[in-house]
């Protein structure tokens, strides 16, 4: 493409290597909105996914009181969908947790999964508490009265990682027997976490069991908890593109520029062409040609580029996270096909759009102005 560009002795001229930096701008742009878009595209799904891994899908529960008598009602909520799979009685309560010293502050929840004085304990609590498996833990309880506090003992049976940092943080899990006994709850639950077959219906499964089940009880779903999360990571994406796009947009003057210069260099070769009787139009064929040559192969190097990026941060994950600020420790890619494409083709179509205005100053061009002086 670019071995034309050359003076009469031979040698590359200047509009050469502006025309390779403009299939190199076209590519730099290309790549840098498709990696963008990839690993915002990456975050989305795998936050999604370990939210869907570590939350239920759907959780009714009761503000206050707890629930009473719920193995009526737990056959209430299966019965409302057959796409509800399992239906979980918990115990929900904020505590303190205290070990060799240290004190945090967290959530222990209880299920029928544990028995007696286990718990598992998420990955970064436990770092933060200095615990093993096997080693103990005071759970303390705070009063709302403000009378007595309750000083739980746990042994830690297991360390788990939910790969939402919100979760390992604060989360420890124990039998739901031993604390209704310890917190004085008898047989009362605060809530049922529902699974379904589908995580993505949820809402339709929620509006189906709030029908049958009428207050004082609250039904929410995973999106729901979530809303405010992926409603800011969509928010970013659509920044993120916007200011992206401008490194497209110097990309697409870029082509007009080096068109500009090759028709002012080339007007004598234009001026002999037309007076040989050359159309105007396959003069301006030649240089949307030109336009279109540098955009695809700039946009094609651009996609391969963005395609080597992508493996590099996906194999090698040399980029860190801070987890307590964006719930993951690493940068997740992935690519969607259809956005590369659209890229891709946006791309072409917007650099052969941006091709007409000198082609048209080429077809233009009388043959006297190019060999006036010849």
């Amino acid at each position: 493409m670019l071995r034309h560009f050359k003076t009469e002795t031979g040698e590359p001229s200047f509009v050469s290597f502006t025309a390779w930096l403009t299939l190199i701008g076209v590519a730099v742009g290309v790549m840098a909105l498709i990696i963008v878009m990839s690993v915002m595209n990456g975050f989305e799904s795998e936050l999604r996914r370990n939210m869907i891994e570590a939350e239920s899908h759907i959780i009714l529960y009761r503000k206050q009181g707890g629930i009473g008598k719920w193995q009526k009602l737990k056959q209430q909520i299966e019965a409302v969908d057959p796409a509800i799979k399992k239906v979980s009685s918990i115990l929900y309560q904020e505590a303190l947790f205290l070990s060799k010293g240290k004190l945090k502050g967290g959530v222990v929840e209880g299920s029928s999964f544990y028995q007696g004085m286990s718990c598992s304990i998420g990955k970064e609590l436990a770092k933060k508490l200095g615990v093993q498996k096997g080693d103990k833990i005071k759970v303390l309880i705070p009063d709302p009265k403000g009378k007595e506090h309750k000083v739980l003992p746990l042994r830690v049976t297991d360390i788990f990682e939910a790969g939402l940092y919100e979760y390992s943080s604060r989360y420890v899990y124990a039998s739901l027997s031993y604390l209704q006994k310890q917190l004085g709850w008898g047989d009362r639950v605060t809530a049922f976490k529902i699974g379904i077959e589908d995580p993505f219906q949820a809402t339709k499964i929620s509006r189906k069991i709030r029908e049958a089940v009428s207050f004082p009880f609250f039904v929410r779903t995973w999106m729901t908890f979530n809303k405010n999360i992926f409603l800011a990571i969509q928010i970013e994406k659509i920044v993120m593109f916007i200011i992206l796009s401008s490194i497209i947009l110097v990309a697409i003057f870029n082509v007009i520029s080096s068109l500009v210069m090759i028709v002012v260099e080339k007007t004598k070769e234009i001026s002999i062409l037309k007076a040989m009787g050359m159309a105007g139009q396959r003069i301006a064929a030649i240089f949307l040609w030109q336009g279109g040559l540098m955009s695809v192969a700039g946009t094609i190097l651009g996609v391969l580029l963005a395609f080597l990026g992508c493996y590099l941060l996906s194999r090698f994950r040399f980029i860190e996270l801070s987890p307590e600020i964006y719930f993951l420790s690493y940068l997740p890619v992935q690519i969607r096909p259809l956005e590369v494409v659209v890229i891709s083709l946006g791309m072409v179509l917007v650099s052969l759009l941006a091709s007409f205005a000198p082609a048209r100053r080429a077809a233009r061009l009388y043959p006297v102005e190019g060999i006036r002086y010849e």
